[in-house]
């Protein structure tokens, strides 16, 4: 192989690995959503929201990134507890989730395709880094778009991230007999090829 050829090899192929390496899928924040369901006086459900998200998946890691500022409980100065007492927004402005994934077998996937299998992940909330692990969904919705969900419900506990003591002070100023401190979570997150 002659000199000129193994330049032009080795560029193409640096070329080649710099694209390979940049974040691949990027979320669509207008399409995702995220919920989590909290239970009180026994009794009570109500859904609350995050209505800021971003994350993005690159060649090996699928990252979200939850603005905690952003929760929504339907009830202004509850949604203002819940960020100044519960999640101290000011310390802990966001919480992390990151998943090791395989970029390219997504890319790969037969459109209407679905798989279902167990990910361990990380997140990152109040502070606090725990690895985890859940049953995800992920469906190839288009050439271009695939959607994540969990396959069974998620259910997480405050006392994991530090966030007991902020739930009982919640209680005591909504002068309540009880606030679950464990939720379920739910949410459809759509991430598309930004090729």
């Amino acid at each position: 192989m002659s000199s000129t050829i193994k330049r032009l090899f080795t560029a193409s192929l640096l070329g080649f690995l710099s694209l390979s390496a940049h974040a691949d899928w990027e979320l669509n924040s207008t399409d995702s959503s995220l919920y989590y369901v909290t239970s009180k006086a026994a009794a009570i459900s109500e859904v609350n929201s995050f209505t800021s998200l971003s994350g993005s998946i690159d060649n090996t890691e699928a990252t979200l990134e939850i603005d905690l500022g952003s929760v929504d409980t339907a009830i202004e100065i509850r949604d203002q507890r819940v960020r100044d007492i519960l999640f101290e927004i000011q310390t802990f402005p966001t919480a992390t989730i990151s998943i090791n994934v395989d970029s390219a077998a997504l890319a790969n996937m037969a459109i209407g395709g679905s798989t279902t299998a167990n990910y361990n992940y990380n997140l990152n909330l109040h502070g606090v880094s725990r690895d985890l692990s859940a049953d995800l969904r992920i469906t190839k919705t288009s050439a271009n778009r695939i959607e994540i969900q969990p396959a069974q419900p998620i259910i997480l506990g405050a006392g994991l991230f530090n966030l007991a003591e902020g739930v009982e002070a919640l209680r005591e100023i909504a002068g309540l007999a009880s606030i679950n401190p464990n939720v379920v979570v739910d949410f459809s997150l759509v991430y598309e090829d930004s090729m």
